[in-house]
């Protein structure tokens, strides 16, 4: 039995179970840093939508340079402005989501994915994880004894990270 898993090649390791010593939580989040973009677009995207309806700072500006009348007088700029607001609140929610919810979430024997394949988490017994793979440099592949691959996007997660506590969890490789 090795705790050793190469990160480097195609296959982490083919996971095995073992109870003794092991870790009861571990969670991995995206990094924060690298959701400020989409935070920033987001609330640039809502402030136009509002500035726009409520007749803010914004939309005199653009009245001083452009010919525009009352808000709710052209139903084309009424519905833009309601989309922007729309996908301005969208963009926020997801990003506030990711920022606080784990990517990949290890609770007693269960394993909680948040995947592109599913809407919802993946719940999984730990049991049955048969093979872990780094896929395409930035998706981690979780297969499951019963055929089940889900991908989690890990482009925002240390693999280093993932490693280290994967490690420390006690999965022995099968040999």
């Amino acid at each position: 039995m090795s705790n050793q898993y190469n990160f480097h090649t195609k296959t982490i390791a083919k996971l095995g179970y073992s109870d003794s010593l092991r870790e009861k939580y571990m969670k991995f989040y995206r990094d924060r840093s690298s959701l400020f973009l989409p935070f920033l677009r987001g609330s640039v995207l809502t402030y136009v939508g509002i500035d726009n309806i409520i007749t803010g700072p914004f939309r005199q500006l653009m009245i001083k340079y452009f010919r525009l009348g009352d808000f709710g007088s052209n139903t084309r700029e009424e519905y833009l402005y309601y989309l922007l607001l729309f996908f301005g609140l969208l963009q926020l929610l997801i990003t506030l989501q990711s920022a606080f919810q784990p990517v990949i979430e290890i609770i007693d024997t269960k394993v909680v994915l948040r995947t592109k394949e599913r809407t919802l988490s993946v719940i999984k017994n730990t049991f049955d994880i048969s093979n872990l793979e780094v896929v395409e440099g930035n998706f981690l592949q979780f297969s499951f004894r019963n055929g089940e691959v889900y991908n989690v996007q890990v482009d925002d997660v240390s693999i280093k990270e993932v490693q280290k506590e994967f490690t420390s969890f006690n999965f022995y490789e099968e040999e």
